[in-house]
């Protein structure tokens, strides 16, 4: 099964819908969803991906058909997806009328004065030559992670630029260009553009090569446009190339300059065409007191071939390996992209957790997702004594930790029900601590040594999340084993007899970007339902 970056966004993106639902009714209606979905393709189903993805092509199905819901008429990920063509031909096209301009207006000659060489291959090879180095040498770093890599691709100008216009340029111009047809998706490009820019850790290596092909098919669309406006200009013109230098150069040393030059392509090539040879570099120096009427034509219109095989080989090719290059590990970073996660591994618990007796002559889940389907499973839910799944099947244990001194047992107990019926974990300890790191050490050596799968820390959603508090937060993750995720749960005022919190909560969206801004995605914030 192949990964696309687009299927990632919209599986991101659903799974968030479902994360904003509030009534006990939602949840549950979803949860049985959830189930059906497993039930329908778990005989299909290898791998915890597959069965991922597999959810997704239920749930797409569901948001198309779902009139209720159709407020985008375009899930992100395709709305992603068109934006990136339009801007990789954006770039295809800048690139390569620019090259063709700018080669085209350079090789203007009028018969005075010939085409300087030097400061032809300097703009169109040398400068191409360095800017492929250097990105070779960011590629590099960025692969071995050298230096502090945490904020240089989110802050780098390049970056920058081609954030603006995708975000913000481009879908102006689309948006004017196709009416309210356009304005339908807007909600979905932003949800997009925050995906990135909140989740930069997370995302970061799926978003990195994109833009980086962008930049890549620029520049080589660039090489080729220079190369095909230099050609053009000289099957076209009577042109004429020559060099100059107020240094004590020789002919000889720049023709063994020339002659390293061309080594790339000197061996399939003729002599003639390879690069000029030292008699018509000799001949096509260019002396200001002399002029050029007593330099021969042959030596002057010598240097073409030198020219274009210099574009080709130096700029064009180079930035060609680049964009495959970059096409590679994009695949890369899609297929080993982590759907391990906390937010993914808790749909797949979700979706394996039995939340009620289900006949085995189940309808399909398209139709099951239909109003009387639902209202059906409703009634059958509320005839049920619990929502609890089967602590059997989910095998994931959780340790909680809380302030004993706020929350007290009767409190606790509520809210591990809630933990069992919503994130479907089983409670097995709770630790009680008192936000100071210093003082729980204890703690944090019961951390160490739990099994428990998950952590969850609670904290009531009215107090802000000050630096203190943040600061502990990753102290805590930075002392738990390697590869647990670390949940903050975020409960009403302890002293209040309805603890949840709701989607639209102030705090809780304080909460969220506090949390999004550790930049660590192993760490969440989640609201108590």
């Amino acid at each position: 099964m192949r990964i696309k970056l687009k299927d990632i966004i919209d599986l991101d993106y659903l799974i968030s819908m479902d994360d904003t639902l509030d009534f006990q009714e939602d949840i549950q209606s979803r949860a049985i969803k959830d189930r059906k979905i497993y039930n329908q393709c778990k005989s299909g189903f290898q791998t915890e991906k597959t069965l991922l993805f597999s959810w997704l092509a239920f749930r797409k199905e569901e948001f198309f058909q779902d009139a209720d819901k159709k407020r985008l008429t375009l899930l992100p990920g395709r709305i992603f997806s068109s934006l990136y063509t339009w801007m990789a031909y954006a770039m295809v096209f800048l690139g390569g009328i620019t090259g063709i301009s700018l080669a085209y207006s350079f090789l203007a000659y009028h018969g005075a004065r010939p085409i300087n060489v030097t400061i032809f291959m300097a703009l169109f090879v040398v400068l191409q030559v360095i800017l492929v180095l250097f990105t070779l040498i960011l590629v590099v770093r960025k692969t071995i992670g050298t230096g502090n890599s945490k904020n240089r691709f989110r802050s780098s100008i390049v970056h920058t630029l081609l954030s603006s216009l995708f975000f913000n340029v481009l879908p102006n111009i689309l948006k004017k260009a196709g009416g309210g047809s356009f304005k339908k998706n807007l909600d979905a490009m932003e949800y997009t553009s925050s995906l990135i820019r909140m989740k930069n850790r997370e995302y970061k290596a799926l978003f990195f090569w994109p833009f980086f092909l962008l930049t890549s098919v620029f520049a080589f669309s660039f090489s080729a446009g220079a190369l095909g406006g230099t050609f053009f200009r000289v099957v076209v013109s009577d042109m004429a190339f020559g060099w100059q230098s107020t240094l004590m150069a020789t002919s000889a040393k720049v023709h063994d300059l020339v002659s390293i030059i061309a080594l790339p392509w000197s061996w399939f090539l003729p002599d003639s065409l390879v690069h000029p040879s030292l008699e018509q570099i000799e001949g096509s120096r260019i002396i200001l007191k002399d002029g050029i009427s007593v330099l021969a034509t042959q030596d002057l219109v010598s240097w073409w071939p030198f020219i274009c095989l210099g574009i080709l080989f130096y700029a064009a090719i180079p930035r060609g390996i680049l964009i495959v290059a970059g096409v590679l590990a994009q695949r890369r970073a899609l297929k080993s992209f982590n759907f391990d996660r906390p937010r993914f591994r808790q749909l797949i618990i979700r979706m394996q957790s039995p939340v009620l007796d289900i006949n085995a002559n189940e309808a399909p889940v398209s139709k099951a997702i239909e109003k009387n389907s639902i209202l059906l499973h409703d009634r059958e839910m509320k005839e049920t004594s619990t929502f609890k799944p089967d602590p059997d099947i989910l095998g994931q244990k959780a340790l909680i930790l809380a302030s004993k001194r706020i929350y007290s047992e009767k409190i606790i107990k509520k809210i591990i029900q809630g933990i069992e019926q919503h994130l479907f974990f089983d409670v097995k300890e709770m630790i009680g601590v008192s936000f100071d790191y210093e003082q729980d050490t204890d703690a944090v050596r019961q951390i160490n040594v739990s099994d428990a799968d998950q952590m969850i820390l609670l904290h009531e959603v009215w107090q802000p999340p000050i630096r203190g508090v943040l600061h502990y937060i990753t102290q805590i993750k930075a002392a738990m084993p390697e590869g647990k995720p670390l949940w903050v749960l975020l409960t009403r005022d302890a002293g209040q007899e309805d603890l949840a919190v709701g989607n639209n909560d102030i705090n809780y969206d304080v909460w969220e970007k506090a949390i999004v801004a550790l930049e660590n995605p192993d760490i969440l914030a989640k609201r108590f339902i």
